[in-house]
């Protein structure tokens, strides 16, 4: 029998796990959908904004300015890496660090040193873990994303840039494909390469610029660098919220089939029980 009784306290705690792994998918199933919208809603922008800057490019021409300029030394650079605070969200974190391991690594082999800049507790226990060097570590920057906090910590990237210390700023995060897909990217945000139309005859057409290209282009790029730095907040956001959603589910039918197994034997081990009792009390009788 006490067996059966681990038996029972096994299903019990299964059981009791179950409820957290389904309350969770819930709470994250709302989180989602409204970074979802997030998203969606900051995507036209972001693609709105690119192809202004494309325009403006197009009109002004090659105009050097202090986070366009290509420094031609490549010897320091940084990466920062955006992760959650929390895990139960699948592979999502694991992937991404995979995916900014064998980055380093292949900057390395090339000559070049990274400096490291983890946006999330997680990204900054894993710095530490591979002893990179981190030089600054912010938590809860995909809690709840504003375009405050973007401009804050893109504006604080842009100053390390402009001191001179790095030739480049990369950025690893998970970008948002769908509520199945969330694919690790590394993105060059400095200094910044602004594409040039195509048609340039087409871009140019019926723009008035004020007062000259030369003079509202690197304040122009400068936002342009904190809507995408808004932008990839975003994406990570929706992307944790979509792997722990996936994540809490498969967690909760994988709880329910173990539930299912673990009755199943408490089941066939009380019905062993009862034959044996019938067996002994039947022999007894004989014997009498």
């Amino acid at each position: 029998m006490a067996n059966l009784k681990d038996i029972k306290r096994r299903i019990v705690s299964v059981k009791n796990t179950q409820k957290i792994t389904h309350a969770m998918r819930l709470v994250s199933s709302a989180k989602f959908a409204r970074a979802n919208q997030a998203v969606i809603a900051a995507r036209p922008y972001n693609d709105g904004f690119e192809r202004m800057v494309e325009k403006i490019v197009t009109v002004g021409g090659d105009i050097p300015t202090r986070i366009t300029e290509k420094r031609g030394q490549h010897k320091k650079e940084l990466l920062v890496l955006v992760s959650t605070d929390r895990g139960l969200c699948g592979g999502l974190n694991s992937g991404l660090f995979k995916v900014a391991a064998r980055f380093v690594e292949a900057k390395r082999q090339a000559g070049i040193t990274l400096d490291t800049v983890a946006w999330g507790r997680r990204a900054g226990m894993f710095c530490r873990k591979v002893k990179w060097n981190l030089l600054l570590e912010r938590d809860k920057v995909t809690d709840k994303p504003k375009y405050a906090l973007a401009k804050q910590l893109a504006d604080q990237v842009v100053a390390m840039y402009l001191d001179g210390a790095y030739d480049g700023v990369q950025i690893a995060f998970v970008e948002y494909k769908s509520a199945l897909s969330q694919v690790p990217s590394i993105k060059q945000i400095l200094p910044v390469l602004p594409k040039v139309a195509a048609t340039p005859a087409d871009s140019s057409a019926h723009m008035l610029i004020e007062p000259t290209v030369s003079q509202i282009i690197e304040p122009v790029l400068a936002r342009l660098i904190v809507a995408q730095t808004f932008r990839i907040l975003l994406e990570a956001t929706a992307s944790e919220h979509a792997a722990r959603m996936t994540a809490m589910d498969s967690a909760t039918k994988n709880a329910k089939e173990v539930v299912r197994k673990l009755t199943l034997q408490y089941n066939r081990g009380r019905q062993a029980a009862i034959t044996r009792e019938l067996i002994e009390i039947t022999s007894g009788a004989e014997a009498v």
